[in-house]
């Protein structure tokens, strides 16, 4: 069996009755966590949330259930039907299928860009109403300071972003970014760098720089430069453009294309080792 989600608010199943518990037709391995074990529902769900940075409150206004029934399923008192888990795990930022993957729900990411950049006029969608509607039951844009507001924000829609979780998005062997952004210019191709990369331009926090370039078709973006797909060792990855991230892109001094700065903070978040670092040290400078 396998389970996916569509969104926070609604879910996926395939092959099994709403009525289906999750103890009668599923044990599950969780190889990224813990090799060779066993999880029920209760540990799952409670290693997700805090994954996930929510208390459970939090976790039970994205998922549209009562606090006392995420209580009562982690104390292993309620044994929840698979949709219920699979809506749960998407609110904490994550899906199942053969093991527990970050969940990507790119409305996220369109939520706090409408909050934060009201003046780009992105239209709302069903997606970006339900977030802004339970961050803020769940106290995330309530009485906060600006800055503490704008972090909260970005932290949140990155939860729902892993870069590498993208839609669409590829690595390729690594090249320098120079000869990639004259070839998709060359070839007139869009483009922007986001991460690590892309942060540069305003925080010097160091960490491992991974080039990460939107571009507006990824095949053709990859075959214009030259590259070629990798699955180890240094490398570059293509993410298409949506509507959201090619959204205030910007030319900077040398010729480079930079993704939006929230959209660049985001994406940091939504990075790994130090990226993170990176984006909190860039709302820290947006507020200075």
């Amino acid at each position: 069996m396998q389970m996916t989600a569509d969104g926070p608010g609604s879910t996926a199943l395939a092959d099994e009755a709403e009525c289906v518990h999750i103890s009668d037709v599923l044990c599950i391995r969780v190889n990224r966590f813990y090799p060779g074990c066993m999880l029920d529902a209760a540990r799952l769900i409670s290693e997700a949330r805090l994954l996930g940075g929510l208390s459970r409150r939090q976790a039970a206004v994205m998922a549209g259930v009562s606090a006392s029934t995420i209580s009562r399923i982690e104390l292993g008192q309620l044994d929840p039907t698979v949709s219920m888990l699979d809506r749960i795990l998407a609110a904490c930022g994550w899906r199942l299928d053969e093991s527990l993957r970050p969940f990507v729900d790119m409305d996220a990411v369109r939520t706090a860009r409408r909050l934060l950049e009201p003046e780009l006029d992105l239209p709302a969608t069903v997606g970006s109403e339900f977030y802004a509607t339970r961050w803020e039951q769940s106290g995330a844009l309530q009485a906060k300071a600006e800055q503490a507001r704008a972090d909260e924000l970005c932290r949140r829609a990155a939860q729902y972003a892993s870069l590498s979780g993208r839609p669409g998005a590829r690595k390729y062997a690594a090249r320098d970014w120079t000869r990639i952004a004259h070839s998709l210019n060359e070839a007139g191709e869009p483009w922007a760098l986001t991460g690590a990369f892309a942060a540069r331009a305003y925080t010097k926090v160091a960490t491992v720089v991974r080039t990460t370039f939107y571009v507006g078709d990824v095949a053709r973006s990859a075959a214009a430069a030259g590259l070629e797909l990798s699955s180890s060792g240094p490398y570059v990855t293509l993410i298409p453009f949506d509507e959201t991230t090619s959204t205030g892109v910007q030319e900077i001094e040398g010729g480079a294309r930079l993704a939006a700065f929230w959209q660049i903070v985001i994406d940091c978040f939504a990075g790994n080792g130090r990226m993170p670092d990176q984006a909190a040290a860039m709302v820290e400078e947006a507020y200075r």
